[in-house]
């Protein structure tokens, strides 16, 4: 009985949301939409506010991230900067932290995941 008890205990608490595996990122296309997600939700902005990922090549960047740049729409006739931050998602996590110095590969802080 104890046994099954301790089974059912691991089968509920891993079907829990909050134990959920996390999501692997594979492709930059992929980490621009949950770079987006992240960014987006954390300043309580659209999806739609982003324009375009700004990639940089996986070569050049910290191993284990996909780094880019979020660029904003301009809806005016002359723009200055519609950067929204470089930010590293981390391919086996899905993680995404904003970069505080890209010379140095520094990450800074981790961006929550969704409410």
């Amino acid at each position: 009985m104890r046994t099954g008890l301790t089974t059912l205990l691991a089968v509920v608490a891993l079907s829990s949301p909050g134990c959920a595996p996390t999501p692997r990122v594979s492709t930059p296309e992929a980490a621009c939409a949950t770079a987006t997600a992240r960014v987006t939700a954390q300043r309580g902005l659209p999806p739609s506010h982003v324009a375009l990922c700004d990639h940089i090549p996986e070569a050049d960047g910290p191993r284990g991230y996909f780094v880019l740049a979020l660029r904003a729409h301009c809806f005016e006739d002359l723009c200055g900067s519609t950067s929204m931050g470089w930010f590293a998602v981390q391919k086996a996590t899905g993680d995404v932290f904003e970069v505080e110095d890209m010379s140095a590969w520094k990450l800074g802080r981790r961006l929550p995941r969704g409410s």
